[in-house]
């Protein structure tokens, strides 16, 4: 079965969705378009009870964070076929970005089992955020999806800088115990390479069982400025007041009954305090065969 996003990043053009749709009929995948009246766990559960055992996310990661819920600790797989705007899960996966390629490694690749991480009762295999990147998600989506998406991040990124949200919270783990004040604050389903120049920050396996946490502590808008600048050099770590740690479960306690929390791209509002746990080798995935 295929979940297809059209309406992630660029949006898939009518002629590409049409190619799609036929290659996989020609494979004997049911496809399902993405619309507001459709319950994605309810119909993967429905299929999970007739046997089906290969899901496919078509879209961001996004689509793949809503297809996912369902499939941890199943027997089922889950492929992606990378048509969003930054495909961070099928990158670090090594999935082709082409999506006739992506569809052939769902249909004939290797299996692969892989750690997911939870927040409360729900499931994420990115990255969980709290701070500036929810507002940003919040104020963006505000200008809707037939707006153009780079106006609507520039709207996003002036009212977000404008408005400098912060959080402040109680962090609890094994190691850890503290009061934190942040615009920035990052769970991620194990470790970022944040050596690595530039905008992206692969993760070199997704089987630690680990928790990578990372925040910055509250500074004025200027020297946030200087934070971004060393991240995208690669050299954040080096940046005064950077912290980090790794665990296999914390505790956010916040005075606030609810928080703003983005998940894997998608912006949720979750009930505190947030239990975030590391959840091994949960999900199975399809990724490329030895030597592709």
């Amino acid at each position: 079965m295929l979940f297809l996003n059209r309406s992630s990043g660029a949006k898939l053009p009518p002629a590409e969705a049409e190619a799609l749709r036929a290659a996989a009929g020609e494979a004997n995948v049911d496809v399902i378009a993405l619309a507001p009246d459709v319950d994605i766990p309810r119909t993967i559960r429905e299929h999970l009870a007739r046997g089906t055992r290969l899901f496919i996310a078509a879209g961001g990661d996004g689509t793949v964070h809503h297809v996912l819920q369902p499939l941890v600790n199943t027997e089922a797989c889950l492929a992606v076929l990378p048509i969003g705007t930054y495909n961070h899960f099928a990158r670090d996966l090594d999935i082709p970005l082409d999506w006739r390629a992506a569809l052939e490694v769902a249909l004939t690749g290797d299996k692969r089992q892989i750690d997911a991480a939870r927040v409360n009762d729900r499931y994420f295999v990115n990255n969980l955020s709290i701070g500036l990147y929810p507002e940003l998600v919040a104020r963006r989506e505000e200008r809707g999806r037939d707006y153009p998406r780079w106006k609507a991040r520039l709207w996003a990124a002036y009212v977000t800088l404008r408005k400098y949200p912060h959080v402040t919270a109680t962090l609890e783990s094994e190691h850890h115990h503290e009061v934190l004040r942040t615009h920035v604050f990052i769970v991620s389903n194990n470790s970022y390479d944040l050596s690595r120049a530039g905008i992206e920050a692969p993760r070199s396996t997704l089987s630690e069982g680990r928790l990578s946490v990372y925040w910055l502590p509250h500074v004025p808008r200027l020297r946030l400025t200087r934070y971004i600048a060393r991240y995208l050099a690669g050299r954040v770590h080096q940046a005064p007041g950077f912290r980090s740690f790794r665990t296999t479960r914390m505790r956010l306690q916040s005075s606030r009954k609810k928080l703003s929390v983005g998940l894997d791209g998608e912006l949720f509002v979750l009930d505190t305090p947030l239990v975030i746990t590391s959840v091994p080798q949960s999900l199975l995935v399809k990724v490329p065969r030895e030597g592709y």
